[in-house]
């Protein structure tokens, strides 16, 4: 019994310790793993540390079945200003060979993609993220989660 409470223990270390550098994450599931043209998610989080800075990733799960290489995205910043920045992604899914990228087994990829390094929000407030597929099909088959994830920014250690 103290062997299972210690593993159980340890489990639980380890899942909270890997999430502390995590200042915001949210991931979307796209009903039916067909994400419509018209669909946009939004991701809203608050910045209090001006100061502080970040490293922002994508995250793409998608099916074997996704007919495409790449997935391209709308990503809308609106600051707390209400000033709006647009910006336009490209997510390599697979090469072109059609070997998928990413993690996982069977026919489900998980891919997370390096968005921004060391970025440093210099509004205190409220910032929205909105994301809209880019895509040429109105109902794009194959992506089942979408989600963005802000890691607080760490400078590695230079070796001597």
């Amino acid at each position: 019994m103290r062997k299972i409470a210690g593993f159980l223990l340890l489990i639980i270390f380890i899942t909270t310790s890997c999430k502390q550098d995590i200042f915001y994450e949210k991931i979307d599931k796209i009903p039916n793993e067909t994400w419509n043209v018209n669909d946009k998610l939004v991701y809203e989080f608050e910045i209090k540390d001006s100061m502080a800075y970040y490293d922002i990733y994508v995250n793409v799960r998608n099916t074997t079945d996704y007919p495409y290489q790449n997935l391209y995205i709308f990503l809308t910043n609106q600051f707390p200003s209400g000033i709006q920045m647009v910006d336009t992604l490209g997510c390599v899914l697979c090469d072109p060979f059609g070997k998928w990228y990413g993690k996982g087994n069977g026919n489900m990829k998980e891919n997370k993609f390096l968005l921004r390094r060391q970025v440093r929000f210099q509004q205190k407030g409220k910032y929205i993220f909105t994301v809209q597929q880019g895509m040429r099909d109105d109902h794009l088959k194959g992506i089942a989660n979408f989600g963005i994830t802000f890691e607080i920014f760490k400078p590695e250690k230079k070796q001597k």
